[in-house]
């Protein structure tokens, strides 16, 4: 009770101080984890246990975004999930690859494969600071959210090999994934629909029942895939895509929403709890050089793909920075890698700071985005403020600014034509 109290007060003093710095929510967390945290004032300790429960907030987005895709709609995103998303992971990959992995052998004496193994794991982005950045900003259900996401879902893919490796190739060995245990919880989950569980837990109508049954839903079908060795968000994800079409939908959005929320502040607060201040004070030009390496070659990179998929001039580069953060798996490898000497602890302890200060550094970065000039692909100076950015452009022009904007887009795609940056349709000011 007393670290219940403790980190709901953390969140409650630092959240709010953040949103008037302007940074936003997420690194109000993060600040708020680095201040109780074993490297601030050691109130919380445990801080493994507490990231643990809390990437169940994680498994919960993917669920609720699953919940509006129905398979039908998941197919038409296969050229998002497995066209930009492999490009996104091979790209990515193979630069931060040999970048961090010569680095890593040079100044850390690492072998070639744990540097090269942990530098395509730092290719991976935070699906939860990438998916609030846009859910903040209303961008979930444009082209924009559609391509984010199905990059993040070949990331999740992306990442169980990689997991495997780190056990594989050091002392202790892993155990492959078991796709039949997954296919067993895909299955679990279509025998309640057949049997209409759901039916049967609304007819008793006991609120709490159908609360206790969603969360059974998600939170047993998630992990029966962590158990088959693959990505619990993944899972979560893909029980929301069968249960996209039950008429119970929009119900077991409003019931899981409180529970998502809370568990994701609750990872925000836990990936601020585990930097080591100490290490990082220590080694900070080592640290910077990580980060800005880390945060530029994603970004050029991402950049590059937003052009190729087509996304429009004003949102190229919010979808690379949105992109452009190290992802809590990587936080995975790298102890699965410890675990099995790949690495020293101190490695561990940088590369994750490395990968926590790149997730609370986005979003402010995003701020910075919103005063940028529009020759430069930012918003400022444009006659109306493109939908997704909230600066002071979109003070100014208000709910008009982007109804104009979205009847615009309407235009263009009754017109059959698509809005670029190049074309005149760029609304350059």
């Amino acid at each position: 009770m007393d670290l219940i109290t403790l980190l709901l007060l953390a969140a409650v003093i630092c959240v709010p101080l953040a949103h008037r710095l302007g940074l936003g929510a997420i690194p109000g967390y993060l600040l708020a984890g680095m201040a109780i945290g074993p490297s601030g004032l050691s109130m919380v300790t445990d801080v493994p246990q507490i990231l643990n429960v809390s990437e169940w907030g994680v498994v919960m987005m993917l669920f609720v975004i699953g919940l509006e895709l129905a398979p039908r709609r998941l197919w038409g995103m296969r050229r998002e999930v497995f066209g930009a998303g492999t490009l996104q992971v091979l790209a990515c990959g193979l630069v931060l690859g040999l970048v961090f992995g010569a680095g890593l052998r040079h100044l850390a004496g690492m072998s070639w494969v744990a540097a090269v193994l942990c530098g395509l794991s730092l290719s991976l982005s935070s699906t939860a600071v990438a998916l609030r950045l846009l859910e903040e900003r209303g961008l979930l259900k444009t082209p924009v959210g559609y391509s984010a996401l199905g990059v993040l879902l070949f990331q999740d893919m992306a990442a169980i090999p990689m997991l495997v490796a780190a056990g594989l190739l050091g002392s202790g060995g892993a155990s492959a994934p078991s796709f039949g245990v997954a296919l067993a919880g895909v299955a679990v989950v279509l025998v309640m629909r057949r049997v209409r569980l759901l039916s049967l837990v609304v007819r008793t109508k006991v609120r709490e029942l159908f609360t206790a049954a969603t969360l059974l839903i998600v939170l047993g079908s998630a992990q029966l895939f962590d158990y088959a060795g693959l990505s619990a968000g993944l899972g979560g994800f893909l029980v929301g895509v069968l249960l996209a079409e039950s008429s119970y939908r929009e119900e077991l959005e409003r019931t899981i929403e409180p529970f998502k929320g809370l568990l994701l502040g609750l990872f925000f607060l836990a990936v601020g709890m585990s930097v080591n201040v100490r290490e990082a004070w220590t080694f900070w030009p080592y640290v910077l050089a990580g980060v800005a390496a880390l945060l530029l070659i994603k970004l050029a990179l991402i950049y590059v793909l937003a052009r190729i998929v087509g996304l429009p001039h004003y949102h190229r580069l919010l979808y690379a920075l949105v992109l452009a953060q190290g992802g809590e798996f990587s936080f995975v490898i790298f102890n699965e890698a410890w675990d099995n000497n790949l690495m020293t602890l101190a490695q561990r302890d940088l590369l994750a700071v490395v990968v926590a200060i790149s997730m609370g550094l986005v979003p402010c970065l995003i701020r910075l985005l919103e005063r940028l000039p529009a020759r430069y692909g930012g918003i400022a100076g444009m006659d109306v403020t493109p939908v997704g950015f909230e600066g002071p452009a979109a003070e100014s022009e208000g709910a008009s600014g982007e109804a104009r904007i979205r009847a615009s887009d309407a235009a263009a795609i009754a017109a059959g034509t698509t809005v670029d940056g190049d074309g005149p349709d760029a609304r350059r000011p």
